[in-house]
């Protein structure tokens, strides 16, 4: 017998209602994200789901729950548009709480991909369900961030420390036969996965199995000492990588060791808020989301992976190039080394130098920061001129066609970084010898708003 249920009577609640569908399948709830096209958990998405598994928890005829997702994929994760205005209440940490917590139990069925957030909604649960080809992890590293959620608490008691924090570090996505083998999964769902994932449920029901709190495994973390021999591990081989996401993700994982499940949610959330306010992250976060603004007439995605566009995208890259090495030639014609120059390019995080020396370089910030002005000079024009729309744009061009070091954003978001009045200060001063620091037009707008280059466009 099927029971209807709606979550809400008024324009809010309407908004939470059509994101998350709800009803009942003799005894179990069936709990679906509807928000297409990723179902990206926003403030609306959570807050349905909360008054979802609330009515679940308070309602003697329901006895489980299952929780789908529509579509092509159960979750992409966060919403991009919440990474620099706040979650809002309930956010996902409170949420997998909730459903962690419940005395009922409750069971996630996964199709296509559970990224981040998605995933972490999955960690949360009491049992683990997916389709044969869906795939899921925590790729929050790539936006200089740790999982924010309990992720980096619930997978090292899932999977033991090494696999999670290779999990976490390499942002890499685990296919659904691996999951299963390494125990993140009960079973992977041939046929109809909602079908399938309700008999599961019904099951449990009838078998009486009682919820499942992955809070409470402490199996895969029993042995101490090769659980702190792994942290030592990643310690080791990630000593020279210049990211600062990885280190957290490590010390979160040694902290589900070291502290009972409250107090590691409350170092992970420590190390969430420390990684947002860092610099990296917010050069990769604005990466991230300038790539899905930008004009496809400039950048466009291939085989999961993005390429300039010619004629437009390649103009405008190689007008960066161009001044890159102009920059490059003038300081060596001032008196540097091409390997001055090269080393201080590589130090910044390029791949070679202007004039093809892959050698990093000591004491070249100076020297790096002459040469990406002139390049902040030239995408000023690029934006002045309407070769781009926005200083955005330069960014994710510089990135993707000159191999501008994504951890730095691009030249325009280094510049604001580093500090844009400062910048225009200098740049009067180098220009009086050379115009290829001319300060462009855009640089003196942004200095007059608090959002600088972001507020343009």
């Amino acid at each position: 017998m099927e029971r209807a249920a709606g979550l809400g009577r008024k324009s809010k609640g309407d908004d939470m209602a059509r994101r998350v569908r709800f009803r009942v399948l003799d005894g179990v709830a069936v709990v679906t994200l509807d928000a297409p096209p990723v179902n990206a958990l926003s403030q609306d998405l959570r807050a349905g789901l909360w008054a979802a598994f609330r009515k679940v928890a308070q309602e003697d005829h329901i006895k489980g729950a299952v929780l789908l997702g529509s579509g092509a994929l159960f979750s992409a994760g966060a919403d991009i548009s919440e990474f620099d205005t706040g979650p809002g209440q309930p956010d996902l940490s409170q949420l997998c709480a909730l459903i962690e917590d419940l005395p009922k139990p409750v069971v996630v069925a996964a199709q296509g991909q559970a990224l981040g957030g998605g995933f972490e909604l999955m960690l949360a649960a009491h049992y683990r369900l997916a389709a044969p080809k869906a795939r899921m992890g925590l790729p929050e590293v790539a936006l200089g961030l740790v999982p924010g959620a309990g992720g980096t608490q619930r997978l090292p008691r899932l999977i033991g420390a090494e696999k999670a924090i290779q999990l976490m570090v390499s942002t890499n996505a685990v296919e659904a036969d691996v999951a299963r083998r390494i125990g993140l999964l009960d079973g992977v769902v041939e046929g109809d996965l909602a079908s399938g994932a309700v008999r599961f449920a019904q099951g449990l029901v009838a078998h009486g199995r009682a919820p499942r709190r992955t809070r409470d495994e402490r199996a895969r973390m029993a042995d101490a000492a090769a659980h702190f021999a792994a942290v030592a591990k990643a310690r080791t081989a990630l000593a020279d990588n210049p990211l600062h996401a990885p280190q957290r993700v490590i010390d979160c994982v040694e902290a589900a060791a070291l502290l009972p499940f409250e107090a590691g949610l409350a170092f992970e959330a420590d190390a969430f808020d420390r990684c947002m306010a860092h610099p990296q992250s917010v050069a990769l976060r604005h990466v991230f989301v300038a790539e899905r603004r930008i004009d496809d007439a400039l950048l466009e995605r291939h085989d999961g992976s993005f390429r300039t566009v010619d004629p437009m995208g390649k103009a405008a890259v190689a007008r960066l190039q161009k001044a890159m090495r102009a920059a490059a030639q003038t300081l060596v014609a001032q008196g540097l080394s091409e390997d001055a120059v090269d080393g201080a390019m590589v130090s910044y995080g390029f791949r070679k130098g202007p004039f093809g020396g892959r050698h990093a370089g000591a004491d070249g910030a100076q020297i790096a920061r002459r040469i990406v002005a002139a390049m902040v000079a030239e995408g000023g024009a690029c934006v002045t001129q309407g070769a781009v729309q926005r200083p955005a744009d330069v960014d994710v061009l510089a990135v993707h066609g000159l191999g501008f070091p994504r951890r730095m954003g691009g030249p325009m978001r280094a510049a604001q970084t580093d500090g844009l009045i400062a910048l225009r200060r200098d740049m009067r001063d180098w220009a009086k010898d050379n115009d290829l620091w001319a300060v462009p037009e855009v640089l003196d707008t942004a200095i007059k708003q608090a959002s600088g280059f972001d507020g343009i466009g």
